[in-house]
């Protein structure tokens, strides 16, 4: 049901000024900063824009560091939720804002080059053991060892990272980066145990039992097949496993007509990386369209600059060799088709063709070792994609995250994490309405001849323009009001505002149950008229460029800062 309210001023939040756990205002935060709502580590999104916008890039740092943990790494190979959130792109107001890059500018320009992050609780005893050392079990080791409990990582390599040295290319993510974020991590006093490989149930329960807690962050590492025929021919490789020969082991054979099959952010990397191994031709086949794709935005655009082709709506069949070499590859087209309202993906008959091919990388997605869960004890804990699947880094760093706060539950019998929402009366965002107006800055890349398989291709922005594009940032946490009990009516705000619908005419408003509102418009020929109505400012429409405030003769419009804060109980 709608509550509805009308005939006196009903302010937006339950609390004028201080800290609030009411869900009404939490659900006014969540829909007012949508950016934030979308990133899964929750990360203050708007608050470390705010400081870069103000040359604090320390602080950005710190806030990034706090909630996502990889500043500098998610500032390169992110995965970008919050950008397709973002306001910027709404109503036609231009491209979403840089979020990703403008967190890698926090990395770059920050003076202060290593931090560690104040410790939860005193220590509790208690021992913990994480088994992998990516971004997952990384994460969890960090939240962990901050709510005061000893933790030791087993690790199969022989360095930290996972995926990030395994499996993201160079080109893309340097090494000095994961280097210097995974130190700011073992720095919080974890020890790490390398070459530990666990490959059986019996061992991981044997563990369980000498320590409080065991943690699995083995990733997904089971590579998906198609048949025996591509599982039997040594010359069909899986993904993860080309990559990891090429970046950890060093070894940098490629075919020399190289065929990648998929359409995520692995085959892209497979296929980036054949092409600077020296493959004189790279084809990515994918089974779906364009809009199926599940890769950062513009890596597709840079794998046809770097001379690689990428094919649609074909998926493979059957490998072609002779004399056990491989030597080509039978494909099919699809199609989808709706059946019952519902498209499924459809081979096209009589569409097969043949492509030249010494070399298969099968990019297809990958899945956990379940084995090693069976019968699991209730102190033993999944972490990132070993418990939900493939996913992304910042999918993995917060499922982490989320779990250290059961794991912490579980051995303290506490709840040391809590949320409010804090109100506070500012004079101004420092934002203005030029700042609406200003194009998104293209990320600078390195030319095409000077890509190398160890050169980074984006080369960041400078600091001039990492303050541009932070000025991009609507600063949805900041809140403007009209308290229509000093309104007057005289319509300067409305003859002001920069965006249609920012500020409207209604004649009732409603309360949803999600805590948001919905209004009625004032209708000239059915409402009871202007003079009888108030003005309303959308939180969802505006811009906070303060027009509305500036001319308001009656200091009807109040602006406020409205934070989320995270914070430990005491």
């Amino acid at each position: 049901m709608k509550k509805s309210y009308f005939g006196r001023y009903s302010p937006a939040l339950t609390i004028n000024l201080g800290e609030s756990v009411k869900i009404k205002d939490a659900k006014w935060y969540e829909k007012s900063v949508p950016c934030r709502s979308a990133c899964p580590a929750d990360t203050d999104i708007p608050g470390y824009l705010e400081a870069i916008y103000n040359l604090d890039y320390e602080k950005a740092y710190k806030i990034n560091l706090e909630d996502n943990v990889f500043p500098g790494i998610l500032g390169r190979v992110c995965s970008r939720p919050c950008e397709d959130a973002c306001r910027h792109s709404d109503d036609s107001n231009g491209d979403s804002v840089s979020i990703c890059f403008s967190k890698r500018s926090a990395e770059t320009f920050n003076i202060a080059k290593h931090f560690k992050l104040k410790n939860y609780s005193k220590k509790t005893n208690k021992k913990i053991l994480v088994i992998g050392a990516g971004v997952a079990g990384l994460t969890a080791a960090r939240e962990l060892s901050r709510c005061g409990h000893d933790v030791e990582i087993f690790e199969r390599h022989s360095s930290p990272g996972g995926m990030l040295n395994q499996g993201i290319p160079i080109f893309r993510l340097p090494r000095e980066i994961i280097d210097k974020e995974i130190n700011q991590v073992i720095k919080h006093g974890i020890k790490i145990h390398y070459n530990k490989d666990i490959k059986s149930y019996e061992e991981v329960e044997e563990l369980s039992k000498k320590y409080h807690a065991v943690v699995l962050a083995l990733g997904t590492l089971k590579p998906n097949k198609i048949n025996k025929g591509f599982s039997k021919c040594n010359d069909v490789e899986d993904g993860l496993d080309f990559l990891l020969r090429v970046n950890e082991y060093k070894n940098k054979y490629v075919g020399k007509n190289v065929v990648v099959i998929g359409g995520g952010y692995t085959s892209m990397d497979c296929a980036r990386t054949a092409l600077r191994l020296g493959a004189e031709s790279v084809k990515t086949f994918y089974r779906r369209t364009t809009d199926d794709l599940v890769i950062l935005p513009g890596e597709l655009d840079e794998l046809i600059n770097e001379h690689g082709k990428m094919i649609f709506n074909a998926q493979p069949l059957n490998i072609i060799q002779k004399n056990n070499k491989l030597i080509g590859l039978e494909l099919i087209k699809t199609k989808l088709v709706k059946r019952n309202g519902v498209y499924q993906l459809r081979d096209i008959k009589g569409s097969t063709f043949k492509v030249k091919t010494d070399h298969i990388i099968l990019a297809i997605g990958q899945k956990q070792h379940l084995s090693l869960t069976k019968n699991q004890r209730k102190n033993i804990f999944s972490v990132g994609d070993f418990a939900t699947g493939a996913t992304t880094l910042i999918n993995a760093i917060a499922h982490a995250k989320d779990m250290v706060k059961e794991i912490d539950k579980f051995l303290m019998k506490r709840d040391l994490f809590s949320s409010d929402i804090k109100v506070t009366n500012i004079k101004s965002t420092g934002r203005n309405l030029k700042l609406n107006y200003i194009p998104i800055n293209e990320m600078p890349t390195v030319n095409l001849n000077q890509r190398t398989f160890s050169r980074e291709v984006e080369k960041g922005y400078h600091k001039n323009v990492s303050q541009k594009e932070a000025s991009r940032c609507y600063l949805c946490h900041y809140k403007f009001e009209i308290n229509n009990d000093l309104c007057v009516l005289c319509d300067e705000c409305l003859l002001a505002k920069p965006i249609k619908d920012c500020i409207v005419e209604i004649s009732d408003v409603h309360e949803l149950k999600n805590g948001d509102i919905s209004y009625e418009r004032i209708s000239p020929k059915k409402s009871i008229g202007l003079y009888h109505g108030k003005l309303l400012i959308d939180h969802k429409k505006c811009v906070r460029c303060g027009e509305c405030e500036k001319v308001c003769p009656t200091n009807a419009i109040t602006i406020q800062k409205v934070e989320k804060q995270n914070y430990v109980k005491v």
